[in-house]
């Protein structure tokens, strides 16, 4: 896994609309209203979601699409389609995902 390197312009500063080359994807091509795990691989320490349709993931258990309030904070967090999500994923284990319609999510991952 290759390791993050911020992309730098000629003159040293941050590209922060640019990500560096990679050599880990994963993707979930999930069915509409079912969770999927993406596990983290080893030694990955950053994570690039992305999806064709709006999803929702959640680090700290399973994904769901909410359908009341959720107000004991396990809710899960929502990414329009085609947001770029950037998450340090050192301290988790997998990544859940779900869309109210079927999708593919990419995982693009980082080491340290």
């Amino acid at each position: 896994m290759l390791p993050y390197v911020q992309p730098r312009d000629a003159n040293g500063l941050p590209l922060n609309d640019f990500l560096p080359e990679t050599d880990t994807v994963d993707v979930a091509v999930l069915a509409a209203s079912t969770a999927e795990d993406i596990s983290v691989p080893t030694g990955a320490k950053f994570c690039v979601l992305t999806a064709d349709v709006d999803f929702y993931y959640n680090t700290n258990g399973d994904a769901a699409v909410p359908t009341a309030d959720v107000t004991d904070g396990s809710g899960s967090r929502f990414a329009a389609a085609d947001t770029v999500v950037k998450l340090v994923v050192e301290d988790v284990d997998d990544v859940s995902v779900i869309a109210g319609a079927a999708c593919k999510v990419t995982a693009t991952w980082w080491g340290a």
